[in-house]
């Protein structure tokens, strides 16, 4: 890892500190307990006055998928939020986190062959929508196939906060991670042998055992193409 992926693995604040308000447009007048995108989904129909059937003919899917995404067990594709947003005159943020505030995490880096992390070093940069009060989030991209079929390629993460090192937050989950000799990966991250050393798994490659790590985040978003 050269010295530019190591500086924007470890930088946080790209976005503007602009705190969420909750008196502007694109956010409906129904109670903050629809903690969900599917109960803010559920919200707005009723709220249409709409039955299941309809809401499904206007975002363009069946109507057991409705179903679906109000009770959580479906996450909704972007184009779905996107034609809700529309029809019920709200943000996609609004949709998505239940705020009509959002900010745009910068596209620092790419993940490229073996999940290693590179930075990206010049213009036009992308951003990525993310809730409002992630003003320590980035994102990477991912490029190539490598952390396929858990990312494909061309999708986003975005991961928080400065370098840290918490095992109870890592074990089990996709993590940006930084070795102790300097290579950045976004890898599954499992115990080691012994105290201090960890497995580092990919989805579509063998582990790379015993390695230890100076920090790693887990991933917070996935951002489909």
């Amino acid at each position: 890892m050269n010295v530019r992926t190591a500086n924007i693995l470890g930088i946080s604040g790209f976005m503007s500190a602009t705190p969420p308000s909750r008196n502007r447009p694109g956010r409906p007048d129904f109670g903050a307990d629809e903690a969900t995108p599917g109960g803010r989904l559920r919200a707005l129909r009723k709220g249409g006055k709409l039955n299941q059937e309809e809401l499904a003919d206007i975002l363009g899917v069946e109507r057991p998928q409705i179903s679906k995404y109000e009770n959580g067990k479906n996450a909704m594709p972007d184009y779905v939020i996107e034609r809700a947003s529309q029809y019920f005159g709200v943000t996609a943020a609004f949709v998505r986190y239940g705020d009509t505030d959002e900010r745009m995490a910068k596209v620092v880096g790419l993940v490229g062959a073996g999940g290693h992390v590179e930075a990206i070093e010049q213009p036009p940069w992308r951003y990525v929508e993310v809730p409002a009060s992630w003003h320590d989030a980035i994102a990477l991209q991912v490029d190539g196939t490598s952390c396929w079929p858990v990312y494909d390629d061309g999708d986003d993460i975005v991961v928080r906060g400065p370098r840290r090192l918490q095992e109870d937050e890592i074990y089990g989950r996709m993590c940006v991670v930084e070795t102790s000799d300097g290579l950045g990966l976004v890898k599954r991250v499992r115990r080691g042998s012994a105290h201090g050393l960890f497995t580092l798994e990919s989805p579509n490659a063998p582990p790379i055992e015993d390695v230890q790590l100076a920090s790693a985040r887990p991933v917070k978003l996935h951002v489909p193409r």
